[in-house]
């Protein structure tokens, strides 16, 4: 053996012996961490479900992080801690963790597959923990079984914050209490909404409408008559459905039968069948001709099942247009109409429309001061 072979031989063998012993390290530490968590007194239950499942223990590394703001009110730091504890910031964190498995192994390997099992993003954030470090700052505890994993986590939360501050609209707010009363507020548009055409239903044929109202009264009713033309289509659409009649039957139906290449497609279809029951046709013939049926059967049933679609969402928009107009109609009714109204649904909107621009108000002036904060606020990892 030649003096090379010997010595590439002995640099093999060192290199295996290390990476057997780094293994052997790496296989102690992960089950040292693994009974460190299970000697830990937290029982997952059905009980305790909504409970921290990461223990408080030194056996955990601890990144810290502090976030600091500018603005001196308690306000501040109220709602930088509950968009730190956000149910975006967690489903966001465990989005990125999903794209990168390594990350997420990091991350979770401590944690048996039972336990994972529908409790990834709780255990994402029961690693984290928000407590108050001084008048105007907020620390940011990020747990690890490791300090590699604490440290990961902890610049995970530092982009993921900072990009999602950035990026959130009013429309989606992080912090908790903006965002109940946004749906608040949706939630009280929504039955003022519902309202107006209850009570715009309950003023028709007054002798007090005006002409704009019973124009728009006129509209209602052509849109009316057109929905339940559709809808009659539909009917007979669901029952060649259920009866499971020729499909050729859906051709009879006018929307159907008009749309697209339905018609154009059905009489090539009927032409093809027709060729297949020459008998003078040759066998290559023949199965050309069966070829074509299929493919035209195929593009047809597509393009029924497009009209049918159209159909429906015809219907819908059809609908949607009768709520516009009868909510136009309750814009022309005048106030002191419903001032003077005993009408319940008219009571009803008006202590809700009290209700919904109180909330509006509140929900602007926390808004004002979120995006305050949002601009005089720092997030750093704590010197050690």
């Amino acid at each position: 053996m030649q003096t090379w072979h010997c010595i590439a031989l002995i640099i093999i063998s060192v290199a295996v012996f290390f990476y057997a012993s780094f293994m052997d390290e790496i296989e102690e530490r992960s089950k040292s961490s693994l009974l460190a968590l299970s000697n830990q007194p937290i029982e997952i239950s059905k009980e305790s479900v909504e409970e921290p499942l990461v223990p408080t223990s030194k056996t955990w590394a601890e990144t810290f992080l502090t976030l600091e703001s500018d603005i001196a009110e308690p306000y501040a730091l109220l709602l930088h801690e509950e968009a730190l504890e956000s149910v975006g910031l967690i489903n966001t964190l465990y989005t990125d963790l999903e794209k990168s498995p390594i990350a997420k192994e990091l991350i979770f390997s401590p944690f048996t597959s039972e336990l994972l099992d529908g409790n990834e993003r709780q255990i994402l954030s029961s690693l984290i923990s928000i407590r108050p470090r001084s008048k105007n700052s907020l620390e940011v505890i990020c747990k690890g079984h490791s300090n590699r994993s604490a440290a990961l986590l902890s610049e995970m939360m530092i982009r993921t914050y900072n990009q999602l501050i950035h990026s959130e609209t009013i429309e989606s707010p992080l912090p908790l209490s903006l965002s109940e009363k946004f749906k608040k507020h949706q939630e009280l548009k929504s039955q003022m909404e519902e309202l107006k055409v209850k009570i715009q239903e309950e003023t028709e044929g007054s002798p007090e409408e005006s002409v704009e109202v019973m124009a728009i009264r006129s509209e209602i009713m052509q849109v009316e008559d057109e929905v339940n033309l559709h809808k009659n289509h539909l009917v007979k659409i669901e029952v060649i459905h259920q009866d499971k009649l020729d499909p050729m039957e859906y051709l009879h139906i006018p929307p159907i039968r008009d749309f697209g290449q339905v018609s154009q497609l059905g009489n090539i279809l009927e032409q093809l069948k027709s060729m297949r029951l020459d008998q003078t046709l040759n066998k290559f013939t023949r199965e050309e001709v069966e070829k074509n049926i299929l493919a035209t059967s195929q593009d047809l049933e597509k393009q029924v099942v497009t009209a049918i679609d159209h159909l429906k969402k015809t219907v819908s928009e059809l609908l949607l247009r009768k709520k516009d107009l009868q909510k136009t109609i309750f814009d022309h009714i005048s106030e002191a109409k419903l001032a003077l109204s005993q009408s319940e649904n008219i009571r009803r909107f008006k202590q809700i429309k009290i209700l919904a621009s109180n909330l509006h108000k509140d929900y602007e002036d926390e808004t004002l001061r979120w995006i305050a904060c949002k601009s005089s606020y720092t997030l750093y990892r704590t010197p050690e």
